[in-house]
Formats: structure tokens, C-alpha cells, sequence
């Protein structure tokens, strides 16, 4: 930050200079929009996992009804039961598209990330290129000029 002066006795504001290279920004918001579809990963694989869950808890509830015997209800909670299996299915192949999905943007987010990395690193090879040659551009006019 740089003070900036207003006149005034003791009053000193300090301003943020923007970056020289538009490409700092750019890598930075690259990197936040990347974790940020980590983070959505995150969730997605959350809730794929308790769609699994829901799947395993119906049938373990359809295996231990049909385990105890003889039910006079047994007919309605088997429909009951292959209904709610078959929902949590549904909801669990819902869950695994959307994972799917959010591992697919997160993919595009890092990629875009690294062009702009391999952007910044391109871009100073070449000044680190330049300033070589100007260097020796100055050693070769100093070694010309008579003594």
C-alpha cells in the first residue's frame, strides 16, 4: 500500500496499487472459483453418499420385516417399502449425475487455472528472455566503444 497525503495534519490514507500484471488477478480468481467447485464437490459426494445410505437402510428395513414372520400388513409395507427403495434409488442416481457433474466443473476450473498459470510463467520466461538480451546488447555497444 502507498500513503497518500491530503494536506491535512495527520491524516494519511494508503491506497492499494493495482497489480501491474492483469494475469495476478486473473490467476486469483481462478484459484477461488476452483476451490469453490471443490467445496460443491464436496457436497455433491455428501449427498451421493447419504442417497447410498437411504438405498441400504430400505432394504435393510425390507430384509428385517421379511425375517420376522408372519405380517397380516406385510403386503402394504413390502409395496411401501420396494416404493421407497426405488425412490431412494432414483435419488441416488440423481446424486451420483449431479457428482458427476460438479467433478466435471471442478475439472474445467483447475484447467482454466493452469492456462493462466502457464500464461504467467510463458509471459515471464519471455521478459527473463528480453532482459538477457538487453544485457547483452549493453555488453556488446560497451565492448565497442574505443577505451
Amino acid at each position: 500500500m502507498a500513503p497518500l497525503g491530503l494536506g491535512r495534519p495527520g491524516v494519511t490514507l494508503y491506497v492499494r496499487r493495482m497489480a501491474k500484471d492483469p494475469l495476478v488477478m486473473l490467476q486469483k480468481l481462478r484459484r477461488l472459483e476452483a476451490q469453490a467447485e471443490r467445496r460443491a464437490l464436496a457436497e455433491r459426494l455428501a449427498a451421493e453418499e447419504a442417497a447410498r445410505q437411504a438405498v441400504a437402510a430400505t432394504d435393510q428395513a425390507l430384509r428385517q420385516e421379511s425375517s420376522e414372520g408372519w405380517n397380516p400388513n406385510l403386503g402394504a409395507f413390502i409395496q411401501k417399502a420396494l416404493d421407497d427403495r426405488a425412490a431412494a434409488k432414483a435419488a441416488q442416481e440423481d446424486a451420483e449425475r449431479e457428482t458427476d457433474r460438479q467433478r466435471q466443473m471442478l475439472a474445467d476450473a483447475r484447467a482454466a487455472e493452469r492456462v493462466v498459470e502457464k500464461l504467467r510463467e510463458n509471459r515471464a520466461a519471455e521478459a527473463a528472455r528480453e532482459e538477457a538480451r538487453r544485457e547483452q546488447n549493453l555488453m556488446d555497444e560497451a565492448a565497442r566503444k574505443p577505451g
